[in-house]
């Protein structure tokens, strides 16, 4: 095989295509590979970067499975910082979330080539489905329309898989 462009960049996150492969550990210590370690019938994925990092909310529909992923630099700096915020969140998530809120150390632009990131003081939200699927994406604060297009897309994915 012939090292070109297409085979060393990654693929960027888009709808319709499989999620970027990410491998995190959470903050009580457990290490999990996303998508392959996803639970439920879908999964909320929300990455955001060190000066973005925040208490997570978590959904309240137990088909939907959410994941707070806090990428840090891969320097000792970045690895410092990854236990500064697994103790921040350690204390602002409900127990029973811990192994579902993760950091990443990771070279920060190839990440954010990885997963199509162009302002990593926004919040990158996903919603995969149970093959890993991106079904639906957005970046930044959440809005109504946005909303309202989540909660549709989650609909049309999991109603089906009810009959």
């Amino acid at each position: 095989m012939h090292g070109t462009a297409a085979t060393i960049e990654p693929v960027p996150a888009a709808r319709g295509r499989t999620f970027p492969t990410l491998m995190a550990t959470s903050i009580t210590g457990r290490a999990l590979t996303l998508p392959d370690d996803t639970e439920g019938d879908a999964s909320l994925i929300v990455l955001v970067f060190l000066e973005s990092a925040s208490p997570p909310a978590f959904t309240g529909n137990s088909r939907v499975t959410t994941y707070l992923v806090a990428v840090v630099g891969d320097s000792l700096i970045g690895r410092s910082l990854a236990d500064r915020i697994n103790r921040g969140l350690r204390g602002s998530a409900p127990q029973a979330k811990y192994d579902l809120v993760l950091t990443m150390p990771w070279d920060i632009e190839r990440c954010r080539r990885a997963y199509g990131i162009d302002d990593p003081s926004l919040a990158h939200i996903y919603l995969l489905d149970r093959r890993g699927i991106i079904r639906w994406m957005e970046r930044g604060t959440a809005t109504p329309e946005g909303l309202g297009t989540l909660v549709e897309t989650a609909r049309t994915m999991l109603d089906p898989l009810i009959e």
